[in-house]
């Protein structure tokens, strides 16, 4: 299906919800298809504590979940008493996913979409799946097909926020600020709390140029997840945009501090200070130690 034929007949899909489905402690394989599909660890945490899950975590679960990219507070709640719910079975992790959310973090996306997809083979009605595959394709760059990915999980399970985040993230990479405000809304009235859904709100509200509002959608998003990178450096383009360099700066020195690796905002932090009349201590302060000195 095409990209703008899919967005049509979206459009006319019901954003009411029947009453949700009662939430099952969640097991191993679905925890691992979140972790593929991008959701933060924030967001996996709240799950968690809402839900309970179905996977004791000893030493060795701990260890590799934190190799590939659960945070302390997800591992916490998951061993928080009264998380494993009485009479829940221990979950055996399915090697397929295990590979997956090892690959992913490794952003070997390709080779993860090559898993998830033959698990979709298997079991088409998966919604989680259909989400994992969508982000994986939009990691990739691929946003008609991450487009129709969202759209199939949205059919399976329109009560989870995470699947119009992504719908809101095509919307906005595909400059429909329009829609991307609609779907971040729409998860949003799921659950008011969703750090992602503020994020993905503030982006749609970027592109639409209302940068006040946006700055709002973003703060709000760090009041709820403070730890995400990404956040700060979407702030910091708003920011730097909207001409405010000091705040912009400061943002993206956030963003860099929460993921060294995420070089697009040391790129950007470099314009706003070369533009404020930067110096060179300045701009070393963003480096980790071992690089500073060293002749560029």
């Amino acid at each position: 299906m095409s990209f703008k034929v899919a967005v049509f007949i979206l459009l006319f899909v019901s954003t009411g919800f029947a009453e949700d489905h009662v939430a099952k402690p969640i097991d191993c394989s679905q925890l691992l298809t979140w972790m593929v599909a991008g959701i933060p660890s924030q967001r996996l945490s709240r799950l968690v504590h809402e839900r309970g899950i179905k996977l004791q975590v000893g030493q060795n679960a701990a260890e590799f979940l934190e190799n590939i990219g659960a945070a302390n507070d997800l591992l916490s709640e998951m061993r928080k008493p009264g998380a494993f719910p009485n009479g829940a079975q221990n979950d055996d992790c399915p090697a397929d996913l295990l590979n997956a959310a090892e690959l992913v973090h490794r952003h070997r996306y390709a080779d993860g979409e090559t898993i998830v997809k033959r698990l979709l083979v298997a079991d088409p009605e998966n919604a989680d799946l259909h989400l994992a595959l969508g982000s994986l394709r939009m990691q990739q760059g691929d946003v008609d097909e991450g487009f129709d990915d969202y759209a199939d999980a949205k059919d399976l399970d329109p009560t989870f926020p995470e699947i119009h985040n992504g719908l809101s993230e095509v919307f906005y990479r595909s400059n429909d600020g329009e829609n991307a405000i609609a779907e971040a809304r729409t998860a949003l009235s799921i659950d008011p709390q969703n750090a992602e859904g503020y994020r993905y709100l503030g982006l749609g509200l970027y592109a639409n140029e209302n940068y006040p509002a946006a700055l709002h959608a973003f703060q709000e998003s760090l009041k709820r997840d403070p730890n995400q990178a990404d956040t700060y450096y979407d702030l910091g383009l708003v920011q730097m945009t909207d001409k405010k360099l000091s705040a912009a700066a400061e943002s993206f020195r956030n963003a860099i501090r929460l993921n060294p690796e995420l070089s697009q905002a040391r790129t950007k932090l470099n314009l706003v200070l070369h533009e404020l009349g930067p110096t060179r201590a300045a701009v070393d302060e963003t480096k980790p130690k071992s690089d500073r000195g060293t002749r560029q």
